[in-house]
């Protein structure tokens, strides 16, 4: 046998497609799902008949590409039987899965939120992987190592981002003066960072959407910025990271989700769009770390009074994020909902304490002692 995997099981036929679905082509055992699906995208390019066979298998018997990630319960695809569930005890092995911290090290007032959710939605999204089976069928994001579907820290930040923006100051907007809302603003960016958009003679993109939220607050929004970091005029806003800090979501189950374009003319179905998703009823982790680098050396008494209004801001964000806007792609057509019951705690230097409720997230934490 050669070196090259994709060339020596490369398949272009019926039956090719059959053997890398079931785990054997010509005498060769393939036990991993993630390289059956990479063969079945490379028997796809190669021969173009073959193209929805190996996407959907027999109309009748199945097969495919479908009948690895899709089963009558998600719990029973080969996708979540033989990779994620594999998988998903390597990540906790190696502490991936449910991230710990140690406050021995952090500075005072420091916190660190985590629960697991379960979603009540669909959870969607794109895969940067440029090669799968066909154009047809939208990979969900994996973890490129693990193949599991994850939910990047990044993306974490960017809608947590929005949604402290939505809930504190679109929302807010008209009961706000100008003043206020330039220093919820500033209250934002020294939890996320720089706004992305915000370039020496050029305000774009997220920025250039707040300074429209109320555009009379955009001047005295900047003058603080400069005011806290001691810029002049003439000088930038500058590009800094924040006091928060997001950790990846891993899922533990896969499955197809189906839209059927169908024709104005005949009415009948055309080439179905299959959209791979996290779906209803999975289990992931949710974990944020609070670090205050910014103030040490100012008295104690301040520090924890701004540890707990940012900890009261994000999670009156978290609550609205995850149960009225959606953390998915298509969020605004329901997707991407948690359920409102969770298991988790927020620590801190004195100790932990549990969350129970979404709903009530801003009130569970209310009491912690810093």
């Amino acid at each position: 046998m050669g070196f090259d995997l994709y060339i020596e099981l490369g398949g272009s036929s019926n039956p090719d497609v059959d053997g890398i679905v079931s785990g054997r082509l010509r005498n060769t055992a393939i036990s991993d799902i993630a390289t059956r699906i990479r063969l079945l995208a490379g028997t796809a390019a190669v021969n173009e008949g073959v193209k929805e066979y190996a996407i959907a298998g027999d109309r009748k018997k199945g097969g495919g590409y479908k009948s690895l990630v899709h089963s009558g319960k998600p719990q029973g695809s080969e996708f979540a039987k033989k990779l994620i569930q594999e998988e998903w005890q390597g990540l906790r092995r190696l502490g991936l899965l449910v991230p710990s911290v140690s406050f021995a090290h952090l500075p005072p007032s420091s916190w660190f939120l985590q629960f697991e959710f379960t979603l009540a939605k669909p959870w969607l999204s794109k895969d940067d992987d440029p090669f799968y089976v066909a154009d047809s069928v939208n990979p969900v994001r994996k973890d490129k190592v693990f193949k599991i579907p994850v939910m990047a820290a990044s993306s974490w930040k960017g809608l947590l981002r929005w949604a402290v923006m939505q809930v504190h100051l679109v929302e807010k907007k008209d009961e706000l003066r100008a003043e206020e809302f330039a220093e919820r603003r500033l209250a934002h960016t020294l939890l996320f960072g720089d706004e992305k958009g915000e370039e020496p003679g050029d305000v774009k993109d997220f920025a250039r959407f707040v300074d429209e939220v109320k555009p009379d607050a955009k001047g005295p929004y900047r003058q603080k910025v400069r005011a806290h970091f001691n810029l002049s005029e003439e000088e930038g806003l500058p590009h800094h990271s924040g006091r928060l800090m997001c950790y990846p979501t891993f899922f533990d189950l896969i499955d197809l989700e189906v839209i059927n374009p169908h024709s104005r003319k005949t009415r009948a179905g055309t080439n179905p769009i299959y959209l791979e998703c996290v779906p209803a009823g999975a289990k992931g982790t949710f974990s944020l770390l609070y670090v205050p680098f910014d103030l040490i050396g100012q008295q104690g008494e301040g520090i924890t009074h701004q540890a707990r209004q940012d900890l009261q801001s994000v999670c009156h964000a978290i609550t609205a994020l995850m149960l009225t806007y959606g953390f998915s792609a298509k969020r605004t057509s329901g997707f991407g909902a948690a359920s409102g019951t969770i298991d988790g705690e927020i620590c801190t230097v004195t100790g932990a304490s549990s969350l129970t409720q979404l709903s009530r997230l801003a009130e569970e934490v209310r009491g912690v002692r810093f």
